[in-house]
Order: structure tokens, then C-alpha cells, then sequence
């Protein structure tokens, strides 16, 4: 019950803000780099669509990090490079392989659903844990 009054709290304060906005560009941004990648990768390469769909996560989580490092939390005191790249790339990996991966195989492969509907299906599902988790941890105020 506490962890939901913290959520709801958490979530009263940031919706419409202006760092959600910035976050939303950014995240559609890589949803247009992930599907042209996983597109390009799995018809014009040939490449099966789940390690495509691996290709275009992975390349659309250091395109979001550079845009969300530099604007959307470029304001925030700033902990090593290192520090936030790696951070991100846990948070938003978690996310990514948790929802958007495994949702890709699962509806691609068990409910027929097309492969890049099912891409975008993942992402969306992905999106709210992705921007708690880099707003909480990844962009959190330093500690230094």
C-alpha cells in the first residue's frame, strides 16, 4: 500500500512536466530509429526478426541516451559518464528485454501478430518503467 501512495505521488508530480515532455520526444525519436532499424535489418538484410530486434534496442538506447543525457535531464547535476551510460543502459536494457524483446517473440511467434506490431506494442508497454527508473536513478540528483 505505501509503494502505491509513493507511486501515485511520484507519478502526480511528473505528469505533464516538462522533463515527461522532453522524454516523449525522445522516445519517439528512438521508436522511429528502433523500427526503422529492426525494418531494415529483418527485410532488406535478411536477418531474423528477434536478433534484428535485438540490433534496433541496442541502437536506439545510445541514441535516447545521448538526447535524454544532453536535454532532457541536461539540467540535473551530473554523476561520471561512465556512471550514467552504464546506468542506463541496465535500466532501460531491463525495460527493454522484460517488455519490448520478449512481447516481439511472444505475440510475433505465439499470437501471429506482425513482427513490427509487436515491436511497438513492447515499446509502449516499456515506456513508463523506462522513465521511472532514468528519472529515479539513471538522471537522479547526484550523491557526489
Amino acid at each position: 500500500m505505501k509503494i502505491a501512495k509513493s507511486l501515485k505521488s511520484y507519478l502526480g508530480n511528473n505528469v505533464l512536466h516538462v522533463r515527461v515532455v522532453k522524454f516523449a520526444v525522445v522516445g519517439l525519436s528512438g521508436v522511429l530509429v528502433n523500427m526503422t532499424v529492426l525494418f531494415f535489418f529483418t527485410e532488406i538484410l535478411r536477418i531474423t526478426y528477434w536478433v534484428s530486434g535485438i540490433i534496433a534496442i541496442e541502437i536506439s538506447i545510445i541514441g535516447n541516451f545521448i538526447l535524454n543525457d544532453l536535454w532532457t535531464w541536461g539540467d540535473r547535476a551530473k554523476k561520471r559518464f561512465l556512471q550514467r551510460f552504464t546506468q542506463y543502459h541496465i535500466s532501460v536494457g531491463l525495460t527493454a528485454i522484460l517488455f519490448n524483446w520478449l512481447l516481439l517473440i511472444i505475440l510475433t511467434e505465439v499470437f501471429n501478430v506482425y513482427y513490427l506490431l509487436s515491436n511497438l506494442i513492447g515499446i509502449i508497454v516499456g515506456t513508463v518503467s523506462n522513465y521511472i527508473l532514468n528519472d529515479i536513478w539513471t538522471f537522479g540528483k547526484s550523491s557526489d
